[in-house]
């Protein structure tokens, strides 16, 4: 017998649904809306959890201390970079590690760059060169270039002009097998006519019997603009090569205490934890406020999350709205379902129908576009949340995993137990008087 209410009441439900298509449809489509925003909302941030939580701590900062060019230019140069003497500047070997002792932090790696001056033969300055009064090399001749050799590929990337991009050819290589290779700026090959494979003779300014022959292994593009007044060194007209090159030129700094070239070294800390412990301490042991210390790692990395930190932060209030607008217009929509049916709660009650059934097929008018809606929302989230929160937030990257699915499922069960309860509320709330009165009018 309760089988037969049941179905019957199921019977009728479902009937409503057809008779109030519309508002079946509207259901369907709020319900649809609230749970693929809600998935969309909550991957971001989940993602923007994750990036400034777990995945920040697994970051190993590459540091460096470099000198405040602008500022020193202000300060001690009067504005005139020129009256600067840069090389008072210089760190040695010792000195890099002496303030990594006195420190305490240890250190899982290092690499380097390390900046000094070479003669090329027949190869002449872009137009615009600088004469390099001010620069970390000094004021050179027409035949003299800044040269910069990277211990390994991370050095190349984390030199004093920052990251670059190769436009033609390949990069460098960084064994002992790489003797000769040698980057050159865009500028300076059109200025030159040379490319990929054309060859040159450098010869180091301080003993002229020492010459070596660079191939150019590849042409680059500095990513970022930077000029000689921030890094020191002429954007256009520097020369990359690799330490075994620099050896053989004997253009590197071979005394642990010498300032003869400009050494450039990046130290990797184990954690972003120990950046701020490792800033305080080589503060603290004697590091002068005229250089910065940074970490590109740190920088780049918070670049690289700001759209998604952004747009987390507008989400989170945002996903408290849209679920509020989305409850209020469900509940709108079950009081318009509900409202101007007492003579049809008459008949029901008069065929036997109790008012929890009543309610219950009230609730299936509801339930039924609901659950149908909440489920579409969700699969159309977990196919679409990477291209959708890459197209809010580019390199937003946000994905869904098993746990929000089931946070969703418990939400949507949530969703349809509030709307039953409400439906019954509303059911035990009507007077006993009103159903009897649509019975006798029946």
């Amino acid at each position: 017998m309760e089988l037969e209410k049941y179905m019957f009441v199921l019977k009728n439900a479902w009937s409503a649904m057809w008779r109030r298509w519309w508002r079946t449809l509207l259901i369907m489509i709020v319900a649809l809306a609230v749970s693929f925003g809600s998935m969309i909302g909550l991957s971001v941030i989940n993602a923007e959890t994750k990036a400034t939580g777990s995945e920040y701590d697994k970051l190993t900062p590459a540091v460096t201390f470099r000198p405040d060019r602008e500022t020193i230019t202000q300060v001690k140069g009067k504005g005139d970079a020129g009256k600067v003497d840069w090389t008072k500047y210089r760190l040695s070997w010792n000195q890099y590690s002496e303030y990594v002792q006195k420190s305490g932090i240890q250190l899982t790696n290092a690499y380097y760059g390390e900046t000094t001056t070479v003669k090329l033969d027949k190869v002449k300055k872009t137009a615009n060169a600088s004469d390099g009064t001010g620069s970390l090399t000094g004021k050179l001749a027409s035949d003299t270039f800044a040269i910069t050799g990277f211990s390994d590929e991370s050095a190349s990337q984390d030199g004093l002009n920052g990251k670059y991009t190769i436009v033609s050819g390949k990069n460098l290589g960084y064994d002992e097998n790489s003797v000769g290779q040698a980057l050159i700026s865009e500028s300076l090959a059109k200025a030159n006519n040379l490319k990929v494979g054309s060859t040159f003779t450098a010869t180091n300014p301080s003993k002229t019997s020492t010459k070596q022959n660079l191939k150019v292994t590849g042409i680059y593009r500095n990513t970022a603009a930077v000029t000689e007044a921030k890094t020191g060194l002429d954007p256009e007209n520097t020369i990359y090569t690799n330490y075994y090159t620099m050896t053989v030129l004997g253009l590197s700094t071979t005394d642990q205490a010498g300032t003869s070239t400009n050494l450039d070294v990046a130290m990797i800390l184990q954690s972003p934890s120990d950046y701020d412990k490792f800033v305080k301490a080589v503060r603290k042991a004697g590091l002068s406020s005229d250089y910065v210390i940074s970490s590109t790692t740190l920088s780049d990395y918070d670049a690289k999350i700001a759209p998604l930190k952004s747009l987390a932060a507008k989400l989170k209030p945002g996903l408290i709205v849209f679920a509020v607008v989305g409850a209020a217009l469900i509940v709108l929509l079950l009081a318009l379902g509900m409202r101007g049916r007492t003579e049809e709660i008459g008949f029901l009650t008069a065929v036997g129908i109790g008012r929890g059934g009543i309610a219950n097929q009230f609730a299936l008018e509801a339930q039924i576009p609901l659950l149908v809606g909440w489920a579409i929302g969700v699969a159309a989230a977990a196919f679409s949340v990477g291209p959708v929160s890459n197209w809010l937030a580019a390199g937003a990257n946000a994905s869904i995993d098993a746990g929000m699915i089931w946070r969703m499922v418990w939400i949507g069960v949530g969703v349809l137990v509030a709307t039953a309860v409400i439906c019954f509320v509303r059911m035990t709330a009507m007077k006993t008087t009103t159903i009897l009165g649509s019975r006798m009018e029946a």
